[in-house]
């Protein structure tokens, strides 16, 4: 919500409750974004190192189930 909060070019967030509708968004589409993701990466905490060493490992070494 910080880094959205000025924006006036989301229109789905020109709202009177930008963040309720962030929630409903986000409700929305998280289940369909986790189903068709082929790896997800938790951002929340980690150092942007850390998260780019999660990436770089994983595009070195893919799951098995990921090459058939």
């Amino acid at each position: 919500m910080r880094r959205l909060r000025n924006d006036k070019k989301r229109p789905l967030l020109q709202v009177a409750d930008p963040l309720a509708a962030l929630k409903q968004l986000f409700a929305e589409r998280d289940p369909l974004y986790q189903a068709t993701a082929s790896f997800v990466v938790d951002t929340g905490r980690p150092s942007v190192q850390a998260v780019v060493n999660t990436i770089a490992e994983h595009l070195n070494h893919p799951s098995s189930s990921e090459l058939e």
